[in-house]
């Protein structure tokens, strides 16, 4: 081959190389473009908070005060009014909630690493008899993967740490790994954006409904708007007239009857997916030098009435061993007296009454925890 020949198979190969790298990077900068506006209003997909985490760890690595971090099942999410903690403390301390509806160790593990860079000084992790468990079923298994897909399609390469190792063979395809998986996850929301884009401007309409946006659950602000980091300590709570507050005596007494006895349905088991996530997270976040409070929330009292003695005793124990570690403490609310029917939302979500009562009760735990006040 001559000198020329090889000088134009070189400069094609390197054209190519540009051709490809340009395409890549202007459909990774298009696809976030055209979805990006739709991820949060609840037009594109129905559970607009499991977009946030990213942005949300970036917002707190940039407050300057004192943070605390908590994680956990829409337990947490309902339950924390991390505005209300934070007015309790001393020292100028944001209380941020990330807690997610159904949420579970097995997903919330993909944000520790994020959480070491956001370098809070606690972090609050719920523990409890809803949690322990392996992930099997349908349904669960389709929560996860819709969980793997948002957080990781969001994420970059210095969110993957040690949780990796966690991941289940079969579960590995629904987590983007590096840009090209993260573009492709994106892509599956084009479509649908496309659709909401042209409904908007031809018929000003939105698939959006009713109930997300201006409603109570669901909507999140964008993370540039001034309503961002009220919504990061204070999420968008649903209203109690959807819960026990809207229900007529009929409605109340047929939910009595019925999904009070939901606590005895948790069999938490021994050594389970959720034990190994646990620890990891924990150990991780110690070694970062990052103290963590073990959280339990309250439950309705009567629901508890159907809970057999020693069922939850794996619960316990898992708690005790944690315990042992130096900087781990625990605020146990689950067997607690004084939560009362007015605290409820249903039989294991607080409402706004009991927001502020668990509001009182955490910040003096915090705040002993902290050494402040």
């Amino acid at each position: 081959m001559s000198r020329e020949e090889k000088t134009t198979s070189s400069d094609l190969f390197v054209s190519i190389f540009f051709v490809i790298f340009i395409s890549f990077v202007a459909s990774s900068t298009l696809s976030a473009y055209i979805i990006e506006p739709f991820m949060r209003d609840g037009s594109i997909h129905n559970r607009p908070r499991f977009t946030i985490n990213h942005d949300a760890l970036e917002t707190i690595a940039n407050d300057k005060n004192p943070s605390v971090i908590a994680i956990g099942s829409s337990m947490m999410f309902k339950g924390l009014d991390g505005g209300c903690v934070s007015t309790q403390l001393d020292d100028n301390i944001s209380v941020y909630n990330l807690g997610q509806v159904m949420s579970r160790p097995y997903t919330d593990m993909l944000h520790i690493p994020g959480i070491v860079n956001a370098k809070p000084d606690l972090v609050l992790v719920e523990i409890g008899p809803n949690l322990l468990f392996n992930t099997t079923g349908s349904n669960q298994l389709e929560y996860v993967e819709l969980r793997f897909k948002l957080d990781s399609m969001y994420q970059t390469s210095v969110d993957v740490g040690g949780w990796i190792e966690l991941i289940e063979p079969e579960h590995r395809s629904w987590l983007a790994m590096n840009e090209f998986e993260r573009m492709k996850f994106r892509q599956e929301y084009v479509p649908k954006a496309l659709e909401e884009r042209l409904l908007n401007l031809l018929m000003d309409e939105t698939f959006r409904p009713e109930w997300i946006y201006p409603g109570l659950y669901g909507w999140v602000p964008e993370s540039d708007s001034s309503e961002w980091k009220n919504y990061l300590q204070t999420p968008i709570f649903p209203d109690d007239s959807f819960g026990f507050d809207g229900m007529s005596k009929v409605e109340r007494d047929e939910y009595n009857l019925t999904h009070m006895k939901g606590a005895s349905g948790y069999h938490p088991i021994n050594n389970s997916q959720s034990h190994l996530v646990l620890d990891y997270e924990i150990n991780t976040l110690l070694e970062s030098g990052i103290k963590v409070m073990i959280v339990t929330p309250p439950q309705h009292p009567s629901s508890l009435d159907y809970v057999e003695a020693g069922q939850w005793d794996i619960l316990n124990e898992t708690i005790d061993q944690f315990l042992q570690l130096e900087n781990v403490s625990l605020f146990s609310q689950l067997w607690e007296q004084g939560w009362e029917d007015d605290h409820f939302y249903d039989r294991n979500h607080l409402d706004d009454e009991g927001r502020v009562e668990f509001c009182q009760r955490l910040a003096p735990a915090i705040e002993e925890v902290m050494d402040i006040g």
